[in-house]
């Protein structure tokens, strides 16, 4: 009989502390994967990859994974990043159609290209605009709200 108590007693404890955990799910955060986001690495002295086709409205995150500071800088001046330390990331929005071509403007070996739309283009013959959305600030992971813009 202590031994039915006992079984009893603890199926009820178990119950009481998974049932609101089960509907608690219900209740959580829906995570969807974010549509036309992209990311470049910089490592030291090559962007990975080097040359990336995006549609419009994508967007391109750089994060300086090397050991030594970089900037994305576009030949025709249409942006830079500024210095970028390790750890830092620099993202741009794209519409329109075209090629842009990009350095780091301290390792000027280091280059890459963007290719907005379809078929791309090439720099003297479409024309890619970008948008800095984040200058130079290291990406925070964290499930902090502000950083979701809740």
């Amino acid at each position: 009989m202590q031994r039915l108590s006992y079984l009893v007693t603890l199926s009820f404890l178990a119950l009481l502390i998974l049932v609101p955990a089960a509907g608690a799910q219900d209740q959580g955060v829906v995570v969807s994967p974010v549509q036309g986001a992209w990311s470049v690495s910089i490592q030291d002295y090559f962007f990975d990859p080097a040359d990336a086709a995006v549609e419009p409205g994508s967007t391109i995150t750089w994060t300086n994974n090397g050991d030594e500071p970089h900037t994305v800088t576009a030949d025709d001046g249409s942006f830079d990043s500024g210095v970028l330390n390790p750890g830092d990331s620099f993202t741009l929005a794209f519409e329109g159609q075209g090629t842009v071509t990009y350095y780091c403007a301290i390792h000027p070996e280091m280059v890459g290209s963007v290719t907005v739309g379809g078929g791309g283009g090439d720099a003297d013959t479409g024309e890619a605009s970008m948008t800095p959305t984040v200058e130079s600030e290291p990406m925070d992971m964290s499930m902090d709200n502000d950083y979701y813009g809740y």
